[in-house]
């Protein structure tokens, strides 16, 4: 035991002595953040600095520092090369809009965050969820998803890189005045949901069906407020009506409520006439991101690649009579069908690949839903899309001949394709396909992106 001891004292000595023999400096790092993070300044420094910093008061903080931000998610550094386009699209459509509405700068001077932090990823959530942006005690912003990856689709991303500014700067307007208490439950008092922890579990529709402009306005009073607004605001007039108007009238009357309460809040508050904000808000981001040609948003790996036809929604897809006489002369036989008792429900045209598409059929028996694919052979050219016929899943086997006019129609015309109703004033992105033989022969879809 002693001589382990004596050993070990040895080896000590041995090493101190090692150690104390060394010429070299100790170097100390100071931690990112703390005032170690020296650099030389860019051109992309200089452009925040002369946009954001000199007129506005705000830092925009880019460079990597992961002490700022939750150390328990995995998180990735903005691309340099989408920081200018994302903080110019903040500034001209959730900046200018007040400056304008409010005839200065003072408003966004004195109420305005004081740093942006910005992260190239969103954040996800245990439950799901992701993180877009984040208010911290009115003086700064976090904005995540800067490099875009979220889906594929820019246009949304801009969207909804716009809805989180105008959320999180809601959240400060609140801060500084709140809004009404007559505002705190307007739909459980009206005899719907009322606010839940858990939000995440509510469906979109089921949010509008209770009186929530989103789920996650379910998850309090103050979230509910700022999600109004800031939808309002990014939406529009039109496409706010719309969604509105996809519900029942008890319900409509709460979203006017919350509505009214939003409006007031901006008038008596702040004197800033709302609904002329909305109009300056929809204008900017028509200019910043305008309604792309449809051959760029339709098709295999774009925006969308479901052009979906439901022939008893006339209200929403308006077509032709004799296609709708085809269609339902389709159901018809569909249902005389022997021995399997099916219901042609619609039917949509997918493009799959680069020259394939899908005439898919949607049919039920007995409450189940089954695909009847038809296979085409898609070429493009100059516009023209034309569809040769291929064969049919065992599905489709079955009904073919009863849906053989519908197959026809494909086989034999060549398509132009146009939007319908224009996606910066309806939140129903829908296409029309008119014939090349006649411009009065067409059918209308709805745009979706998500299997059917």
């Amino acid at each position: 035991m002693h001589l382990i001891k004596k050993i070990a004292a040895a080896v000590i000595v041995i090493l101190m002595m090692a150690s104390c023999g060394k010429k070299d400096d100790l170097v100390v790092r100071t931690p990112v953040g703390l005032g170690g993070d020296t650099f030389e300044p860019t051109a992309l420094d200089q452009w925040l600095y002369d946009s954001l910093t000199i007129p506005y008061n705000i830092a925009v903080k880019y460079r990597w520092d992961p002490w700022e931000l939750h150390l328990d998610k995995t998180l990735t550094p903005p691309d340099e090369s989408k920081i200018i386009p994302a903080m110019s699209a903040i500034k001209r459509v959730w900046i200018d809009p007040y400056n304008a509405e409010t005839g200065s700068d003072v408003f966004i001077k004195k109420y305005s965050p004081k740093q942006f932090k910005l992260v190239g990823s969103v954040e996800y959530n245990f439950n799901g969820t992701v993180l877009l942006g984040q208010a911290e005690g009115g003086n700064n912003i976090a904005f995540f998803d800067i490099n875009q990856n979220f889906d594929k689709d820019p246009q949304s991303s801009i969207m909804r890189m716009i809805q989180t500014s105008h959320h999180e700067f809601g959240h400060i307007l609140n801060q500084n005045v709140i809004y009404s208490t007559d505002f705190k439950g307007l739909s459980d008092r009206a005899g719907f949901e009322g606010y839940t922890a858990t939000w995440f579990n509510v469906t979109n529709e089921e949010a509008l069906a209770n009186g929530y402009i989103t789920p996650y306005s379910m998850a309090s009073s103050n979230e509910d407020f700022v999600e109004m607004l800031s939808y309002m605001l990014t939406l529009g007039k039109s496409r706010y009506e719309e969604l509105i108007a996809t519900t029942d009238d008890d319900v409509q009357s709460v979203f006017r409520s919350k509505e009214e309460h939003v409006v007031n809040y901006f008038k008596e508050v702040w004197d800033i006439d709302f609904y002329s904000l909305q109009t300056r808000v929809s204008n900017a981001l028509k200019a910043l991101a305008p309604v792309p040609a449809i051959e760029n948003a339709y098709g295999a790996n774009k925006i969308y690649n479901i052009a979906s036809v439901d022939f008893n929604n006339q209200a929403l897809l308006p077509q032709r009579a004799t296609f709708t006489i085809m269609l339902q002369n389709a159901a018809t036989d569909v249902a005389a069908i022997p021995n399997f008792g099916l219901t042609l429900d619609s039917f949509a045209v997918i493009s799959e690949a680069q020259n394939a598409a899908i005439v898919r059929m949607y049919v039920s028996q007995a409450g189940a839903t089954f695909f009847a694919d038809f296979n085409y052979t898609e070429s493009t050219v100059a516009g023209v899309h034309d569809y040769t016929y291929v064969d049919a899943n065992d599905n489709g086997e079955v009904i073919k001949d009863a849906v053989q006019p519908v197959l026809d129609y494909f086989s034999n015309n060549t398509f132009r394709l146009s939007w319908f109703a224009d996606p910066s004033a309806s939140i129903f992105p829908r296409v029309k396909f008119t014939t090349t033989a006649s411009s009065t022969d067409y059918f209308n879809a709805l745009l979706l992106s998500e299997p059917l």
